[in-house]
């Protein structure tokens, strides 16, 4: 039934396509408007202060998934024809990533793109260009599209990664980051991207919790490293493992030390720290099409040149049993328009409205709509606001059509952030996780990416 639901969606359409632009309507005059149209209301004012305090607050590079200027967005990172994958290589390079995003001014821009190498956590390694770029350091976006049909009137830009003008030389962690012509400190967004020089192999496996008091909610990850005819001194020290769960780095495991070491086998069997919450299957709704209601529409309505969809209310299930009746996939997103073929360009934007009651406002948090929806992130535009009168959460979000998961996490005011808060958690519940080794031997100064495996806790069932 999974594969059913996700074949039904890939085949709404193509993904990329020529085309011109249609009607134009200026991004920031027709996002919100008053007058009965059932929308949360948030005067012109009220706007335009929060797209100040966004751009004040993520101005400066960060070293993850992150928007910088609020006319950007829609931004896609993958393996070039297959949508739903992670933003992984293979330094030889017979693979290549696919970067989009739309721009949503009338006029074409120079954009450039440019790659940094990270090391394991993500933090700027210490080499220079030289050392991992060949080629050029910048590299220019020629291939760009207007919007087709469309009310709201974008630029779609496009780039395959790498390309003959510029090769990565090193396997690792790397973010794209893209700026203006010869405004390379100040760019519009950046993303993560992987490199992987496969050395060793990995074998692991999801299971639940050995410990009895988590075992129905959380899932836990042993896995070993087999590095036969690949050296490897000092396995405790120089082999940096780390787990991710559904694509998501802000709750990822790192700083495992191996139990123990045999032959060509590192071994990793933990009780405790390597455990995930298991959470819940994601929310999704459908605006594949802006015509008619589908399944978690409650209103769509258009005014002021701009398309409203009212998302039914949603509730906190946090004490709910498990339900594996929605198959999700994953906390993804497919960009689609069902009355069209051309997604890249056809697709139009609509400001949706998430809407969760809840008696009380949180005094210990803030909570966001999250998944790749957010980028795996916390934008200020994915923070959702109290309503004392109604006992709600609430936050509009403007997106483009398409096919979504999405899930509550509520990011805690002294750090770390927790799903099963609003949605629970089931040992039950399908994810994906990936393992990426890194190593750094000694007498090298940066972190080479040399194994990943994908697991999946469907198995439990």
């Amino acid at each position: 039934m999974k594969n059913t639901l996700i074949l039904s969606i890939l085949c709404c359409g193509l993904l990329f396509s020529c085309g011109g632009s249609k009607k134009t309507a200026q991004f920031d005059e027709f996002l919100y408007d008053d007058e009965n149209s059932g929308i949360l209301i948030i005067d012109e004012t009220e706007v335009h202060e929060t797209i100040s305090k966004d751009i004040t607050l993520e101005n400066t590079l960060r070293y993850e998934n992150a928007i910088y200027e609020h006319s950007i967005h829609s931004v896609q990172l993958h393996p070039l024809g297959f949508e739903m994958g992670n933003p992984l290589i293979h330094l030889s390079f017979k693979d290549s990533l696919l970067l989009s995003f739309d721009d949503l001014t009338i006029e074409p821009q120079n954009y450039f793109y440019t790659l940094i190498h990270c090391n394991a956590d993500w933090t700027p390694s210490d080499h220079m260009e030289s050392e991992y770029l060949e080629g050029f350091y910048e590299e220019l976006i020629t291939d760009y599209q207007f919007s087709f049909n469309t009310i709201q009137n974008y630029i779609h830009y496009q780039t395959v990664i790498p390309s003959a003008n510029l090769k990565p030389t090193l396997s690792g962690n790397y973010l794209i980051i893209v700026f203006q012509e010869n405004q390379k400190d100040q760019p519009i967004l950046s993303q993560r991207m992987m490199i992987i020089d496969e050395k060793v192999s990995v074998k692991g496996s999801v299971k639940r919790a050995t410990d009895l008091k988590q075992r129905n909610y959380q899932h836990e990850i042993d896995f070993s490293i087999h590095h036969s005819g690949y050296e490897i001194d000092n396995p405790f020290s120089d082999i940096m493992p780390i787990i991710t769960q559904n694509s998501r780095w802000d709750n990822a495991i790192s700083g495992l030390q191996a139990v123990f070491v045999k032959d060509d086998e590192i071994v990793y069997d933990y009780e405790d720290k390597n455990l995930f919450d298991g959470g819940n299957e994601y929310r999704f709704f459908d605006i594949q099409s802006l015509r008619y209601l589908s399944e978690r529409l409650a209103d769509i309505s258009f005014k002021a040149d701009t398309h409203k969809v009212i998302l039914r209310t949603d509730e906190a299930r946090r004490f709910q049993r498990y339900s594996g009746l929605i198959h999700d996939i994953n906390g993804k997103r497919l960009i689609r328009v069902q009355e069209g073929s051309r997604n890249a360009i056809e697709a139009d934007y609509a400001l949706v409205q998430f809407t969760l009651p809840y008696e009380h406002e949180i005094s210990h948090g803030e909570l966001y709509v999250f998944g790749q929806i957010s980028d795996y992130g916390f934008p200020e535009t994915h923070r959702m606001t109290y309503n004392t009168e109604k006992r709600q959460y609430e936050v509009n979000i403007y997106l483009k059509q398409g096919y979504y998961n999405y899930e509550y996490v509520l990011k805690k005011y002294e750090g770390g952030n927790i799903n099963r808060f609003i949605e629970g958690t089931h040992y039950q519940t399908v994810n994906d996780y990936h393992i990426y080794i890194y190593h750094r031997p000694t007498g090298e100064s940066y972190d080479q990416l040399i194994g990943i495996q994908k697991l999946t806790s469907k198995d439990l069932l």
